[in-house]
Order: C-alpha cells, then structure tokens, then sequence
C-alpha cells in the first residue's frame, strides 16, 4: 500500500509540475530563471497570439552580433556606455527603467574599478520582424558627466537587422 501511496504521490508532482509549467509561461519561465527573475516577473508565452506588450531591447553584452532580450541584468547600451547588475523597476510597452552600475570608456580608470550608479530608461519602442524593440535609452545619475560630445549618455539602440 505504501509503494502505491509514493506512485500516487510523484505521478501527481508531475503532474502539478507540468501545469505550472503550462501555466507560468512553459520556456519563458525558463527564460526568466536563466535571468534572475521569478516566473511571475515575465508574460505567460503564447505561439498563437501575438504578444501585445511585449517588447525587447537588442543586448551586444557577451553577444558581439547581439541578440534580442528582455529584463538585462548586464546591457551594453552604446559603444561608450555599458550598465550592469541592472534591477528592473518597469517594463513595459512603452518604457523600461532600471537601475545599475554605468562604466564606460569615457570614466576609465576609475569606473572600470567602482561603478557608478546609474538609472537607464529604455524608450521609443518599434516593430521590427513582428517583434517590438526598444530604440532609445538614456542614462542618468549622479556622477561626471563625459567630456566629449561623442561619449554621449543618450542615444539610439542597436536593431536586429530586418528584411523587407
């Protein structure tokens, strides 16, 4: 009786674990974890609907040719300017805000050794290839500011390159 009771009882974990998986997103709840995130923090995934708020930003952190993410906790926003161990506050269809730790090669030495502070807003979102991208950002906080005008903190977003 008691090899029957265990059978029941891992036949319906499985079960339960199926479920849950279905419905907290199935490979977006993967997704989530592999970012830090809890399932709750992403949208349940659906290949039939379209996802309507839905939108990515194109990250070259750790992926030179880049590759569409969502909730970053490490973001090369331009060519001067990299954030990482970013918590999200909002993402949405609109706009995202973090918050993180801004480097770039504007404030070498000294930021590649402590970080600022730094608050990121993702903006302007577009569709492209049937998926919305975030094509703006600006990077804000209370440190030095570049001296150049190229070293910019504001500024256009990488793209996936589409076809027509």
């Amino acid at each position: 009786m008691r090899n029957i009771m265990k059978a029941v009882a891992v036949t319906l974990l499985g079960l339960v674990t199926v479920a849950c998986a279905t419905a907290c997103g199935g490979d977006g709840a993967r997704e989530a974890m592999a970012h830090g995130l809890s399932p709750s923090d992403t949208e349940p995934v659906s290949h039939d609907v379209p996802q309507v708020g839905r939108v990515y930003v194109i990250n070259l952190y750790g992926a030179q040719e880049g590759r569409p993410d969502r909730r970053p906790a490490n973001l090369v926003a331009s060519e001067f300017s990299s954030l990482k161990e970013i918590t999200w506050r909002s993402w949405g269809p609109d706009e995202a805000i973090g918050d993180g730790r801004l480097s770039g090669m504007w404030c070498l030495p000294g930021c590649q050794a402590k970080p600022y502070e730094a608050t990121i807003t993702l903006s302007k979102a577009r569709k492209i290839g049937g998926k919305r991208y975030f094509t703006k950002f600006d990077i804000d906080g209370d440190f030095p500011r570049p001296t150049s005008s190229d070293d910019t903190l504001r500024g256009t977003l990488p793209l996936p390159f589409s076809t027509p």
